[in-house]
């Protein structure tokens, strides 16, 4: 299979290039392994019932990072990363086009020519998390085998930068049978679910909240023996949180009264805690308000929908 090189001229035209098929980091929603973003979430998004992943200020320093950390491992294994390969581009299958992939960095095999047959794919992180490398993350494994199989490079790598002072990086090689089975379950997802519109189960009680909004009045589901163990056990769980709770606030009550006016206490020269007063803070009135000026506080009041409220019998 023959792979197609896309270089759009700007970034929006790479996210509308995007929006034509699957991309690297969408795959571990897909199989149920990414831990933000469920494969009904990616499904709306996909479909433009829900906007679009707004660009938080992680999202956007990992983007702007990424200079740092293929320099950092260029200079920790010695090899060259290939410098056309920054910027915003798109590969994908030409068979399959909707198999697309977007790899941060490419660089060259050592001690090999210098040719297409002869490129590394290198994937780049930043992260609050501690990474084993033994041990990475399966949505950056996943997202990198992708952007191998994608764009038939059999060797690659994955960079991290953890909390901005540790860096670490893990080579990784195409696993055929598992790129193979990721392509399978890709495909599924777009001609089923994209193309023929089928909506992919709730697997998550956040699923279900974007689903169902709002309760149907009157309306009652008769569930099954699991649900029902899974109802037993959570009175359990609440009934043993009730308790530690109030032990908790017994014991924090029993610590607050040695303050009497102190900022904190200490044992054996080893500060326990502090309880400090937080800094004065302006509030609006709107009680006062509303009496006051009612036309005013009407005109700056909006309703906002009511949230499903989860309550044990």
């Amino acid at each position: 299979m023959a792979t197609t090189i896309i270089k759009p001229a700007n970034r929006e035209e790479w996210l509308e290039h995007r929006k034509q098929g699957i991309g690297s980091s969408e795959v571990s929603s897909i199989l149920g392994l990414n831990p933000y973003q469920t494969p009904y979430q990616l499904w709306r998004r996909k479909k433009e019932m829900d906007p679009p992943l707004v660009q938080n200020m992680p999202m956007r320093l990992g983007h702007l990072l990424e200079d740092a950390v293929s320099t950092l491992w260029s200079e920790e294994t010695g090899r060259e990363i290939i410098k056309s390969s920054a910027g915003d581009w798109i590969a994908f299958n030409t068979e399959k086009p909707f198999l697309r992939a977007s790899p941060d960095r490419t660089f060259w095999l050592p001690d090999q020519k210098k040719n297409n047959d002869n490129k590394g794919i290198l994937e780049c992180k930043t992260t609050q998390m501690t990474v084993d490398p033994d041990e990475i993350p399966p949505n950056w494994f996943i997202q990198l085998q992708y952007l191998l199989g994608v764009s038939e490079t059999e060797t690659g790598s994955l960079a991290w930068l953890s909390m901005g002072r540790t860096f670490g990086f893990k080579d990784v090689v195409l696993v055929p049978d598992f790129y193979k089975w990721m392509q399978d379950e890709v495909e599924r997802f777009w001609v089923d679910n994209i193309i023929g519109n089928k909506e992919p189960e709730a697997i998550t009680a956040s699923d279900v909240l974007i689903k169902y909004a709002q309760h149907t009045e009157g309306k009652l589901i008769e569930v099954g023996e699991e649900i029902a163990v899974a109802y037993s056990e959570l009175k359990s769980v609440r009934q043993e949180l009730s308790i530690l709770e109030d032990k908790k606030e017994k014991l924090e009550d029993r610590i607050k009264m040695a303050f009497e006016d102190a900022e904190a206490i200490s044992y054996s020269g080893e500060k326990l805690a502090t309880w400090k007063t937080a800094k004065d803070r302006e509030k609006i009135d709107t009680k006062t308000l509303s009496k006051d000026l009612p036309e005013v506080a009407k005109k700056y009041t909006i309703i906002t929908p009511g949230s499903r409220i989860f309550l044990i019998k």
